[in-house]
């Protein structure tokens, strides 16, 4: 049986831009744009605006830009702070991987002066990986679905300094064994599980499930390291005691030959879920459906007695009631369900220090009641696509509005998909927080256009005042 260290070796030397098909070309324009997005909007965030500030400490050669605000510090420190604003509003893409892999990538093709299709090739690389990875060793959403909580031991997207490092790698065209140390150095600075710890408190503190922007500055690290001769245990995933056994502590769903199953042929990166939300997931089926009722009914906040979302149990946020920073705001159910009957545009809004000191919108989270359903946990053993939620609005009149979904907007059935248009005004959105309007129109074109280009010169340029 071929090792998975080797399969994926094999995969990120021979993989090539002429070789990729267009759709899996056209995807990592999507999650680019997605990314450099969030990037943008991100800057609203305190995750963000304390990234940048810590990257400019960091300084050292100016290698790599940081988005949005501009100058150059080391990749490293370009990495670390892009991650930052890339995970600042919690917009960024099921699974979560773009925080880890695209500021790393990004910020190592702009010093080692990439292409466009260079980068193109190296997301593509990154995130394949990295969601095999991340299929193969997440155990949370099953777990949840069979027990009704969460494991109390887990990470979440750690695996993912793996795929950023071999995307590294390749855009440094470091021969086959130095693409190995890396993977195994990368490997070893992951980040400990500690989300049940996080999910646990409150209020919620900045650094989320995982430390996205040491995940991306390691990752960079590591290719470095393993470019100047340092080596790591490159077939950590593949040992008896390596990373699988490691970082899966309860009923692992590792399978090595799965894992490696029709690389290159079968492309999972792209059942990408994006997000037109700046919420944490098991929050939008609800707001899908709000949403609907109000184009539907025409009603005013005034009008609404309570809201009652009927959809699985959350247990990422145990006060969803007090929203003391943009954190708490990301995981509460009841605050972006008043930010949508209020008519905040999704985006940086929902995270602005007056939307969440509005004392109108901490009056209205009273009435808004979260119920867990049987049904959700009922499909989504059936279908873990399935993101159920059942929404019943109370009128003042005694009037009750209801309707569901069993999917949200942004998943990877048909129909629920976002279209290219709603990809790219949601980056207008987020990129209307620091950028003219004629940047923020030639970065999409850039973007969309990206393997015209023989470096990111252009690209840094626009996305930066």
């Amino acid at each position: 049986m071929k090792k998975v260290t080797d399969a994926f070796l094999d995969f990120a030397t021979e993989i090539s831009y002429e070789a990729l098909p267009v759709e899996c070309v056209k995807h990592a324009k999507l999650l680019l744009l997605d990314g450099i997005g969030n990037m943008l909007g991100g800057i609203a965030s305190d995750k963000g605006k304390i990234g940048i500030t810590i990257a400019h400490q960091m300084g050292g050669t100016p290698q790599s830009t940081v988005y949005g605000v501009g100058g150059k510090v080391s990749m490293a420190a370009a990495a670390f702070a892009n991650a930052e604003l890339l995970n600042g509003l919690d917009m960024d893409p099921i699974p979560h991987i773009p925080p880890i892999v695209l500021p790393s990538i990004l910020a190592v093709a702009e010093a080692e002066k990439s292409s466009g299709k260079d980068l193109l090739t190296a997301t593509v690389l990154g995130q394949e990986i990295s969601h095999r990875l991340t299929v193969a060793l997440s155990i949370m959403a099953a777990y949840l679905v069979k027990y009704g909580k969460n494991p109390d031991v887990f990470g979440n997207s750690n695996e993912n300094i793996l795929g950023a490092a071999i995307g590294n790698a390749m855009l440094m065209k470091l021969e086959r064994e130095k693409m190995g140390h890396a993977l195994g150095i990368a490997a070893y600075f992951c980040s400990l599980p500690v989300c049940r710890d996080w999910e646990s408190t409150s209020p919620k503190s900045l650094i989320k499930y995982v430390p996205v922007s040491w995940l991306a500055q390691g990752a960079v690290q590591a290719a470095m390291l393993a470019r100047a001769g340092y080596t790591g245990n490159a077939y950590t995933l593949d040992s008896q005691y390596g990373f699988p056994v490691i970082y899966c502590r309860e009923e692992s769903p590792w399978d090595p030959q799965k894992v490696i199953e029709n690389l290159g042929e079968n492309w999972v990166f792209l059942n990408t879920q994006f997000k037109p939300y700046p919420c944490c997931r098991y929050l939008h089926s609800s707001l899908d459906v709000f949403y609907r009722l109000k184009a539907k009914h025409d009603f005013s906040v005034g009008d609404i007695k309570e809201i009652r979302c009927n959809t699985g149990a959350f247990v990422a946020n145990p006060d969803q009631y007090s929203i003391v920073n943009q954190i708490d705001a990301q995981f509460s159910g009841p605050y972006n369900m008043a930010l949508a009957a209020f008519g905040y545009v999704p985006g940086p809004a929902w995270q602005d220090k007056k939307a969440i000191a509005d004392p109108r919108v901490n009056e209205f989270m009273q009435r808004v009641k979260l119920i867990v359903a049987p049904e959700f946990n009922d499909l989504r053993k059936k279908d873990r696509s399935s993101f159920y939620s059942r929404v019943e609005i109370e009128m003042n009149d005694g009037t009750v509005l209801s309707d569901f979904t069993d999917y949200n907007r942004g998943s990877c059935v048909d129909g629920y998909k976002l279209t290219d248009d709603e990809m790219k005004e949601r980056f207008r959105v987020c990129a209307s927080a620091i950028l003219t309007d004629e940047k923020i129109e030639n970065a999409i074109n850039i973007i969309m256009n990206l393997e015209q280009f023989d470096s990111l010169d252009k690209l840094v340029e626009t996305v930066s005042l």
